[in-house]
């Protein structure tokens, strides 16, 4: 008897916790309109396919200045605060680091690219929320011995 009711009460307890589990991020789009340097205009693409991972991508560009970059890593949930609906407000944290390459009239740099980013996101709905990324790095030019900052602040879309 005793079993039964242990058993009855662990069920319960899985069924409330499958309630309050939270749908798993999709993607992320950031756009950097005048917001980052060495890059004026830069739109971005993150994908969450994986727990705890984040891979993005993205392009920069204005008049003549070029960029590209992909890069990988750690994510980290540093505050959920969302309801029983999905609404409400999230932090999280990742570390990335991959290529990156950028252009511009005075030079050429490519290489090995790092960068801790924050992105601040409400949610309007389990898959739909508007963010804000701030992101601080860099990019490790091998052919000239030196680095690069970057810095950026974006606003973008979370599902």
């Amino acid at each position: 008897m005793k079993w039964c009711v242990v058993a009855i009460a662990l069920s319960a307890v899985a069924a409330r916790a499958q309630d309050l589990e939270r749908p798993r991020l999709i993607a992320s789009v950031h756009v950097t309109p005048f917001t980052s340097f060495p890059d004026l205009l830069s739109v971005s693409a993150t994908v969450h396919a994986i727990p705890y991972i984040d891979v993005s991508g993205g392009v920069s560009g204005f008049t003549d200045r070029f960029g590209w970059w992909v890069r990988g890593g750690p994510r980290l949930q540093v505050g959920d605060w969302r309801d029983e609906q999905h609404r409400g407000l999230t932090w999280r944290i990742s570390a990335q680091a991959g290529y990156r390459a950028f252009r511009d009239a005075r030079a050429n740099a490519a290489g090995f690219s790092g960068l801790v980013a924050t992105d601040f996101a409400h949610f309007f709905s389990a898959h739909f929320a508007v963010s804000l990324q701030v992101a601080l790095g860099g990019l490790y030019d091998a052919a000239s011995k030196r680095v690069l900052p970057e810095l950026r602040a974006g606003v973008g879309v979370t599902f």
